[in-house]
């Protein structure tokens, strides 16, 4: 914008400005008069500026970094002093420990008292933590680290061949004097442990020695003199302890007591630890040394030949008269004193020349770095006056470019206002003052928000708002959208750019204003345009893709990013083959070379299918349908293309699978009443074979003539029979497809139903199976048509899984489920249950298919219809039980059922089915039932088993027939009722008719549906009994007979219950 027009601007004035003239002299100048000239010329002007700055400034840090040395210097000797000086300070430990180790061993020999032995011990340990402190100070250096080991070699050897032994054989004699022998040999143990010791403190000592030497070298003026201070500090402390000592030893010879002992101990203590600390200060001062050698010495034979012979003859109860009244010990004590005095005395003069010499030091120091500082307090002086000369020439050349400032402010279109930091105008241009309607007379000394009253938020959609100075101020370098307002109350859009400066230490705001008005009107129509496409895209529910002439995509919506993959981010400006990936159409590629096409939108436009198969990025793949449409520009040539296209997946799957299931409906009718009509027929057959079953004389069987033929008429009636039973089974199977529905329970012995249908299952193919049952299963209450149509199932599926034979291994085994059980079996309730595996040897199921082989119509299989394990799980939900499934590709696969045991029921007795008993009876008995057969059957075997039968074909004219035997007080004992009646009433209907005539009748449900609601739960629709077509005479003679001598009990049914399936 114009401040930067106006930066450039100054910038060219100020390289005009510092040109030399033409035509100059300087090349007939001397050397000196052309520095100097160059230096005051206004060439290189912000270079010189910066380089006397810089002048200043080094120095500074060059001066700042001798300090810093310095100091660095000064904490790395401190550092290495105080390492140097513990290192001195342990080995001088060390030293006195094995001095005091001596002492123990000897003093325990000499008196065999404990209390040597514990100071003999932890003296032991002492010389151990101090040896690995000393150890991991002298890491770095071998040779002292050698040393080192040396100590601890030596002094483990005395330990070892020396102390340890003697202080055993000591403690072994307990008190027994010493014999000549050991007398002798002890002697020579103590000298040979003295010769070890003596190696040990030699080499300790050449350690002190070395690391004195270092430390002298380190040690300045000042610190020989605080050196000098803690000498004359420890000397009187160590005459403190020498004369506690002696003060000590006296108390105990005139008392006795043992608390003087403690005391002197302590003193003795004192002593060495103090000669310790003034033997490390001392040790680079020669004489200093000898003297504080002459004191340990002279203190040693005053301890062992004063101070130790009284107290222990004192102890033992002699009179110490004698040896008390000896001045030995006195003129020892005399010279130690001396010669304490002596080396204070030196010491002090010896502080004395270090002292003077340190503050010799610190003047010669503190002098080198005043004058350093004083000379840059200089050079930055004269780096200062010359900035300043500098820029006083500079300011009177700015005057001229001030001016031609001015000149361009002034003839700028864009407004440009100056504010303080109040918010307070300082000044305008003309532009600024045709914009707003005011002079800048006028305006000068006014709030700018009178100008600008309110202003929009950086936010999108943002409302104006009160515009404050402070919050203005804040969006310096910024952009800001406001609201201008004139002299006459007009507002109008105004962008603001604002800058700020600082002018004689004043900060101000130089505000740069454009009216915004068109634009903000044409950008309002794009917008309008623009968010109206947008909305459509949005609100179309199929893909939209636009390309250009090149076949790039430019605008993707949301429903075109699901079902390609590809967010619009990254799909603009790719190919439109590269994102909309569908399956070729050779004839839509023939058309469009054909076509001759000049641009890939034109074809676009030809080779694009109806239909085709869309792949998304993800690789999921979709049926879609799509349309293609050009874009023409105004000279009507094709600009782009627009592609709509929509997912018609889902409803091809759903077309193909509601045709599907109309076919299933219709199969499922067409079989449901086959197997109704064939339950019928077959009602009549099992009938008539049962009945003659019954009717053959008894007494033929006795006659010799006519007992084989009686037995093989019997026995082709029991095949006949069974037969008919087998057919009766598969009917009920094909109900259970046709209509499913809830299961008729009772109980029964799992075992021989798994084993029958595993082994009816596998008759004719190349497996076998392999069973392997527990002992003693519990009982199950189930259906035992739709369990073994499970197990049916399943086993055909494994034959299937094994297409060239294998073993189906088939177990069954109680199972108690509990929270402590392992494996958990998921969705599991806890319970006791019946556990039923089915393994076979087969492929194997994959893993992404587990999950649904039980969805209806899920099928892997060419001719498969998806609905053997669907109606497997169906039919074992309904019995409360679980399935589940293993499987491993190659390997084979396991389901597993659940059924809940019935623990409370008896285990039924398995009979033959031939010699079901026929029982007789008396009574009045209704058939209500439309086939003739199924009636003349029951007519005839309830008459021959002693019951009074009439019987009706329509239910309206049962129930007719009841109401009047009822009125004329003939009530039937009994009514067998078909559950499905033609003419509109059935069995249910029927039954509530005849419960409003006679509460108490007993009624007895019949149908060839046996998987209906109403035969699995009779009870709850009023019924007294169920028959499950087809039966035998001895099964209906049975129902009929338990239904008649059953209590009659008054009860309301429920008839809002209806039947399921």
């Amino acid at each position: 914008m114009a401040e930067d027009l106006l930066s450039k601007d100054y910038q060219k004035l100020l390289m005009s400005q510092s040109e030399p003239p033409v035509g100059s002299s300087d090349k007939k100048r001397g050397f000196f008069r052309r520095s100097m000239a160059w230096l005051f010329s206004q060439r290189h002007f912000h270079f010189k500026l910066l380089s006397g700055t810089a002048a200043g400034v080094i120095v500074i840090v060059f001066l700042a970094g001798i300090f810093l040395y310095v100091t660095l210097r000064n904490h790395q000797q401190e550092i290495l002093r105080a390492r140097t000086i513990a290192i001195i300070r342990l080995s001088s430990r060390i030293e006195n420990d094995i001095v005091a180790l001596e002492t123990g061993h000897r003093g325990f020999l000499l008196t065999g008292k404990p209390l040597y032995i514990d100071a003999f011990q932890s003296r032991r340990e002492l010389i151990k933590r101090h040896t690995e402190d000393l150890n991991s100070l002298i890491l770095h250096n071998l040779k002292e680290r050698k040393g080192l080991m040396k100590v601890q070699g030596v002094v483990q050897t005395w330990l070892d061949t020396v102390a340890l032994p003697e202080i055993q054989s000591r403690q072994a004699k307990n008190g027994t004097p010493a014999t000549a022998e050991e007398a002798f040999a002890r002697t020579e143990s103590v000298a040979l442990g003295n010769s070890l010791l003596d190696q040990a403190r030699e080499i300790l000592q050449s350690l002190q020695d070395e690391e004195q030497i270092v430390l002298n070298q380190r040690m300045q003026g000042q610190e020989w003199a605080t050196q000098s201070t803690q000498i004359l500090d420890f000397i009187p402390k160590l005459e403190r302890s020498v004369l506690e000592m002696q003060k000590e030893k006296r108390g105990y010879l005139l008392t006795g007591e043992a608390n003087f002992v403690e005391a002197y101990k302590r003193a003795v203590t004192d002593f060495y630890t103090y000669n310790g600390y003034l033997s490390i200060l001392v040790a680079n001062a020669p004489g200093q040394a000898e003297l504080l050698a002459e004191v340990r010495s002279n203190v040693e034979r005053w301890i062992n030949g004063s101070a130790v012979p009284e107290m222990d003859a004192k102890s033992a109860g002699q009179d110490v008269t004698v040896l008390a009244s000896s001045d030995n010990g006195e003129a020892l004590m005399a010279d130690i004193r001396q010669t304490l005095t002596n080396l204070e005395k030196n010491e002090l003069g010896v502080y004395q020349t270090r002292t003077a010499a340190a503050s010799r030091e610190r003047v010669i120091e503190t002098s080198a770095l005043g004058g350093l500082a004083f000379l840059a307090v200089v050079l930055l002086v004269v780096s200062n006056s010359y900035s300043f000369v500098l820029v006083r020439w500079q300011l009177a050349k700015l005057e001229g470019i001030e001016a031609r400032i001015r000149s361009i402010i002034q003839n700028i279109l864009d407004g440009m206002i100056t504010v303080d930091e109040q918010g307070v105008i300082c000044s305008t241009n003309p532009a600024a003052e045709k914009m707003f309607g005011y002079s800048e007379k006028e305006m000068v000394g006014q709030k700018f928000t009178k100008l600008v009253p309110k202003s929009y938020g950086s936010e999108p959609d943002a409302k104006p708002v009160i515009c404050a100075w402070p919050e203005m101020a804040k969006r310096t370098g910024h952009t800001t959208l406001v609201l201008g307002r004139t002299r006459k109350l007009v507002s109008f859009p105004l962008e603001i750019s604002l800058s700020q400066m600082e002018v004689d230490r004043q900060k101000l705001y130089v505000a740069m204003m454009r009216d915004v008005k068109e634009r903000q009107r044409f950008e309002t129509e794009i917008a309008a345009e623009k968010e109206s496409l947008a909305v459509t895209l949005r609100s179309i529910g199929d893909g939209v893709i636009t390309t250009d002439v090149q076949g790039k995509i430019i605008i993707l919506n949301n429903e075109a990013e699901r079902l390609t993959g590809w967010p619009s981010r990254e799909a603009i400006g790719k190919p439109l083959r590269a994102v909309f990936n569908i399956a070729s159409d050779p004839a839509a590629q023939t058309r469009a070379q054909q076509s001759g096409y000049r641009t890939e939108a034109q074809s676009i436009l030809v080779g694009l299918p109806e239909n085709a198969t869309l792949t998304s990025r993800d690789g999921t793949a979709r049926v879609i349908e799509q349309t293609a449409s050009p874009i023409r520009d105004d000279k009507n040539e094709v600009a782009g293309v627009v592609l709509v296209f929509r997912d018609i997946t889902e409803r091809q799957r759903g077309e193909t699978e509601r045709r599907k299931a109309e076919t299933l409906e219709q199969l499922g009718l067409l079989a449901g009443g086959i197997a109704h009509d064939f339950n019928n027929l077959l009602t009549a057959i099992i009938g008539n074979i049962s009945l003659a079953s019954l009717l053959l004389p008894p007494e033929l069987s006795q006659l010799p003539s006519a007992a084989k033929d009686y037995g093989e008429m019997a026995a082709r009636l029991v095949d006949a029979k069974n037969a008919s039973m087998r057919a009766r089974d598969l009917a009920q199977q094909l109900l259970t497809f046709a209509r499913g529905g809830a299961p008729i329970k009772k109980s029964a012995s799992i075992g021989k139903l798994i084993q029958d249908t595993v082994s009816f299952s596998l008759r004719g193919t190349h497996s076998r199976g392999e069973f392997q049952f527990g002992a003693d299963l519990w009982p199950v209450e189930i259906d035992p048509g739709q369990i073994s149509q499970v197990i049916a199932n399943l086993v055909v599926n494994a034959h299937q899984a094994m297409p060239n034979g294998g073993t189906l291994h088939v177990s069954c085994e109680n199972f108690r489920y509990n929270a402590n059980t392992t494996p958990v079996v998921p969705d599991l309730p806890p319970g006791d249950y019946i556990r039923i595996s089915i393994r076979d040897e087969g492929t194997g199921i994959p893993e992404e298919y587990l999950k649904r082989i039980f969805d209806p119509y899920f099928t892997t299989k060419a001719k498969g219809n998806g609905l053997g394990l669907a109606t497997t799980y169906s039919i074992i939900k309904n019995h409360n039980g679980l399935i589940t499934v293993k499987s491993q590709l190659h390997v084979g696969s396991t389901f597993t059922l659940y059924l809940p045991a019935a623990l409370h029921q008896e285990m039924p007795a398995e009979q033959p089915r031939a010699v079901t008993p026929a029982m007789t009876g008396s009574g009045r008995v209704l058939v209500v039932d439309d086939e003739e057969s199924v009636r003349t059957l029951v007519h005839f075997t309830l008459t021959r088993l002693g019951y009074e039968v009439m019987e009706t074909e329509t239910a309206l004219q049962g129930v007719n027939l009841y109401l009047e035997k009822f009125q004329a007080g003939e009530r039937f004992d009994a009514v067998i009722l078909d559950l499905t009646l033609p003419g509109g009433m059935g069995g249910k209907e029927a039954l509530k008719k005849l419960i409003e005539i006679d509460p108490t009748v007993n009624a007895i449900v019949s149908s060839g549906y046996a998987t209906d609601a109403t035969m699995s739960r009779y009870q709850d629709f009023g019924f007294r009994g169920v028959i499950a077509k087809p039966y035998e005479a001895a099964e209906l003679g049975k129902i009929v007979h338990d239904v008649i001598k059953s209590s009659q009990v008054n009860f309301v049914p429920d008839y809002s219950m209806q039947a399921v399936g």
